[in-house]
């Protein structure tokens, strides 16, 4: 009975998981979540009987996200880059909080700074000339801004040793901790592309599968602990 109530309990992390991916199956840049399930504690089984023993279920517990490739989609607006290539874009929010993300979905604010649509500033931050027009605005593969031919600044494209050791922050945005390592610069393969956004690595197919397949294995696990309960109705029964 424990035994398959924490294999539920492991399917509905699972289920979560894959809520969250298809809820964000439109979103810029996201990575869907990847889950791994493992065995828990297993202990000997009886007091005569050698090399038997019984497990405790299993467990199941987000490593990570997919470092796949989501597909870029045109947008023609300058202001828009899609990241092809491992790395992303460092970002400021407004209380000091340092962030990297993937979604390239930037503006500039009132104070003429690029910026996410949320106001989290480019890091290092770049500047535009008041009243410029963004329609001048070129971003090149390596990442520089440029308007009217001169350079304003450059997009930092980092990585880290270790992706999946990342706080996830919400919002597309992660901030680097000690499982993760100290950002680097990404690898030369990685450009910029200019008008442009990478979508969601989410296949909605797979996700629907694998849905399907989560709901099937937690039904056979309530089916277990209804025929152990009836067992041991029986049982209480016949004591009687």
């Amino acid at each position: 009975m424990y035994s398959a109530a924490a294999g539920m309990a492991a399917q509905q992390h699972r289920l979560d998981a894959l809520s969250n991916d298809i809820a964000n199956a439109d979103t810029t840049g996201y990575k869907r979540l990847r889950v791994a399930f493992r065995d828990l504690l297993y202990t000997p089984e009886g007091l005569a009987t050698q090399g038997i023993t019984e497990g405790a279920g299993a467990s199941a517990a987000t490593i990570g996200r997919s470092a796949v490739q989501g597909a870029a989609r045109r947008t023609d607006r300058p202001l828009d880059v899609a990241i092809l290539g491992l790395g992303w874009l460092r970002m400021r929010r407004a209380d000091g909080t340092q962030l990297l993300t993937r979604d390239g979905n930037l503006t500039f604010d009132q104070q003429g700074r690029l910026c996410s649509q949320r106001g989290d500033i480019v890091e290092p931050p770049i500047n535009l000339p008041a009243d410029a027009d963004v329609d001048l605005v070129q971003i090149t593969p390596d990442g520089r801004v440029t308007y009217r031919g001169t350079e304003m600044g450059r997009l930092q494209v980092v990585t880290v040793p270790s992706p999946e050791g990342l706080q996830d922050l919400g919002d597309n945005g992660f901030a680097v901790t000690a499982a993760s390592g100290a950002v680097r610069p990404a690898p030369a393969t990685t450009v910029i592309e200019q008008g442009a956004l990478e979508g969601s690595n989410v296949d909605m197919g797979d996700a629907m599968t694998e849905m399907l397949e989560s709901q099937r294995a937690y039904e056979m696990a309530s089916k277990a602990i209804q025929a152990q309960d009836k067992a041991a109705e029986i049982a209480n029964g016949i004591k009687r």
